[in-house]
Order: structure tokens, then sequence, then C-alpha cells
């Protein structure tokens, strides 16, 4: 009798590994992505200007409850990000191919260049690249992997290269017509999750928006 329960305990053991590696079960080409995608997610991969809200979770170890903010963002092709976190504080990042900005309440409280941190580089390519879903451009970069049920879909990347691995360790990314939920996991064990709310592609952007990316 000792050696079935021991059994059933295996049994379930490696199911539940099996759950718990969830989309990263099925790896896939780039045009293999391609195809688990809907139409209007492809769509919104072409847009000039991607724009919406988000809520966001970042889980640390270290504390007993996530820190949460939330706000709205602006993604503009050739001209970078725009992430305004309007809860619980203001702040706004703006990130271009020069380098980063932060505002508080509206006062510039810090910049940085591209020169003293290329990291922000890699940084903005990569999350426009996971916000428009370009494909052709997250698979030079990370191993991809898929599944989808109907319109439903889910994708999972992890990095090819160490060096990209300190950005995160591994992404999930799912949604239907858009992207919906991002969850990044860092090799120590923390993980921040974005709730991407009323996302909309867009081909121009007004001149206020554009006047953002340059003061």
């Amino acid at each position: 009798m000792r050696w079935r329960w021991l059994a059933l305990i295996a049994s379930l053991l490696s199911l539940a590994a099996f759950a718990d590696e969830g989309v990263f079960a099925h790896p896939q080409t780039a045009d293999g992505v391609r195809a688990l995608l809907s139409a209007p997610a492809r769509e919104l991969g072409q847009a000039l200007a991607l724009r919406g809200r988000f809520e966001q979770r970042k889980y640390l170890r270290e504390l007993p409850q996530p820190l949460r903010s939330e706000g709205d963002f602006l993604f503009v092709r050739d001209l970078g990000i725009i992430w305004h976190t309007r809860q619980p504080l203001d702040t706004e990042l703006v990130l271009t191919a020069t380098g980063m900005r932060q505002l508080d309440g509206g006062r510039l409280t810090m910049t940085v260049s591209t020169s003293e941190q290329p990291a922000l580089q890699v940084a903005l390519r990569l999350f426009m690249a996971l916000f428009s879903l370009d494909v052709a451009m997250l698979s030079g970069d990370f191993k991809l992997y898929g599944q989808a049920q109907e319109e439903r879909w889910q994708l999972g990347l992890r990095p090819r290269q160490a060096a990209l691995s300190q950005v995160f360790d591994e992404a999930r990314i799912s949604g239907a017509h858009a992207v919906e939920r991002i969850e990044l996991r860092d090799r120590n064990g923390d993980r921040t999750e974005i709730s991407i709310l009323q996302l909309q592609g867009s081909a121009q952007i007004s001149a206020e928006e554009r006047l953002r990316y340059s003061r």
C-alpha cells in the first residue's frame, strides 16, 4: 500500500510540473506564432501608435503584498514609449532612442542617456516588440512558445542570450484581439504582472503627443 501512495504522489508531482510549464511545453516558430494570433492582434502589430491603460502588480520576495500601480501609456514607432503612472504617485517615464527622462508630478527629476546606459536601447526595442507583438523582432532575441484556443492565445518567451536574462528570465503574454496581460519573471523569483486595458492602435498621433517625446 505504501508503494501505491508513493507512486500516486510521484504521478501528481509530474502532472504539476507539466502544468507549471504551461505554454512553455509548446515550442513554436515565428510563422507558428503568427498563425496562433487573431487577425485583429496581427493588425495592431502594424499600427504606428499603441495607447491604452495599465494596471501593474509587482511581486517581490521580501514583501508580503504586491506593489500596485496604474496609469496609461503611449508607444510610437521611431519615437519611443511614454509610461505614465498616475496611482499611487504621478510619475512619467519617457524612453526614446537617445535616453530616458523621469518626471514626478510634471517636474523633470532624472535624465539618463543611452550612451551612459546602452541597456536602455535594448529595453526600448524589447518592450515595443512585446506590446506590438512584433514576432520577427521577438524571434531574433527569444525562443518562442505558444498555444491557442479559438480566438484566445498565449505566448511564451525565453531569452536566447544570457544578457537579456537581466531584463527578464521568461515572459508570458496572453490575449485575444489584442495583448491583455503580460507576466515577466526574474531569475530570483520576483515577477511583474501587467494588465492592459483599452488597447488601441492608430495610424497617426497628435502634435501634442509628439511634443511629449521632445520636452
